[in-house]
């Protein structure tokens, strides 16, 4: 399938035109063909979803990205392509667009422009990376609530495992952490977890800096029972998790999210590993049931 360029300016189209017009359909399907081996009919058909989340995106008054430079939103939408991630508004969204002032001028003259760029979340960088063939897939993160059992330990080969029991019934709807399994290859099992105090350290770091405002953290810090929010905080500890592996390098125009600053913090745990063999004897739950 060839591009065709001709009679094509973006700036010439208004924001709710550009996604939709045929030179962009056959860039963002030539992408996906070419860049990620699809059959046209399937690149074609994820075309035609992420243009209708597109303009829904436009069209939220919110988002502002309607304000945004006319190259910008062309720009972010063929990131969907050469990501292959999803724009789908959701719980677990791979993806969204957002807009961002930047200084096209100089230090001492400053022109402020609004510009639209492709943000990956952390389930779209979960994606990313399990494609890159960094993991091989993350279980669910499990959530430790007041009264259960977790325990990380290593056993006489040095290798870590977590001694985990849920209390039930609850005693308590006080959320004190969470952790997650990771599973790599060559079938080596790593964990990472978040506990109170590194909760607390990053709800510190969710407040805006350098503002004269009195905006205070991230109200998900203290949505649940008065703590954190159970999948807000499962989101958390997959980004913890992912950063104990090697930084992602994006083709493109693409950011990861990074909504709090934490690299500046380091969360103290064993980096050992273990094998799939020895999940069995290794993660205790009720009956000593495997979770994974």
């Amino acid at each position: 399938m060839e591009t065709k360029t001709t009679n094509f300016n973006v700036n010439d189209l208004a924001p709710e035109e550009i996604a939709g017009h045929t030179h962009v359909k056959e860039k963002f399907v030539q992408i996906l063909i070419s860049l990620h081996k699809m059959q046209q009919p399937d690149a074609e058909s994820i075309y035609e979803k992420e243009l209708i989340y597109f303009r829904k995106f436009l069209a939220d008054p919110a988002r502002k990205l309607k304000d945004c430079t006319k190259i910008s939103l062309f720009s972010s939408f063929i990131e969907i392509a050469i990501q292959n991630l999803s724009i789908q508004d959701g719980s677990k969204s791979e993806a969204y667009l957002e807009s961002r002032a930047m200084n096209m001028g100089t230090a001492e003259n400053k022109k402020w422009v609004s510009t639209a760029r492709f943000v990956i979340t952390t389930y779209g960088e979960l994606n990313l990376r399990i494609r890159a063939g960094q993991i091989i897939r993350m279980s669910n993160p499990i959530v430790i609530y007041e009264g259960d059992t977790f325990q990380p330990r290593t056993n006489d080969r040095g290798i870590l495992f977590i001694d985990y029991a849920p209390k039930i019934p609850r005693q308590s709807t006080k959320i004190i952490g969470a952790w997650v399994a990771i599973h790599l290859p060559g079938g080596m099992v790593d964990f990472k977890w978040l506990l109170e105090d590194d909760i607390e350290r990053l709800m510190k770091y969710s407040i805006p800096k350098g503002t004269n405002s009195d905006k205070g953290p991230n109200a998900l810090y203290k949505s649940a029972s008065g703590g954190i929010d159970p999948g807000f905080l499962e989101t958390k500890t997959i980004k913890h998790a992912m950063r104990a592996y090697t930084k992602l390098r994006l083709a493109g125009t693409a950011v990861i999210e990074n909504e709090e600053i934490e690299e500046e913090e380091n969360f103290a745990q064993p980096a050992n590993t273990k094998t799939e063999e020895q999940i069995s004897q290794s993660v205790v739950i009720n009956q000593k049931e495997e979770i994974f």
